[in-house]
């Protein structure tokens, strides 16, 4: 599958960005989730450690589906997290 992190920023203890994935229709959410994981594991990873923490979750799981299709028909997702003590979690967008 096609996809690439549109934007991966940190503010603060809040992590925010966006990706877009090349998804047909009936994909599995296994090859979903796994597709995420190989576009942001080494990033998330990266940005984890440079603050003194771990993920708390696989990289798919920081990773939430926009509605639609974009201008390429690739979905958007967004991406979130903040920090909690020594851990980065998945947070929802708001």
């Amino acid at each position: 599958m096609n996809g690439e992190v549109l934007r991966l920023e940190v503010e603060g203890g809040e992590i925010t960005g966006e990706l877009a994935l090349d998804l047909p229709p009936g994909t599995p959410a296994a090859a979903r989730d796994k597709a995420l994981n190989a576009l942001l594991t080494a990033r998330l990873t990266e940005i984890a450690a440079a603050r003194g923490v771990v993920l708390s979750a696989p990289a798919s799981s920081y990773a939430f589906a926009t509605p639609g299709k974009d201008e390429q028909r690739m979905t958007r997702f967004v991406v979130r997290g903040r920090v909690e003590g020594d851990r980065l979690l998945p947070a929802r967008p708001r």
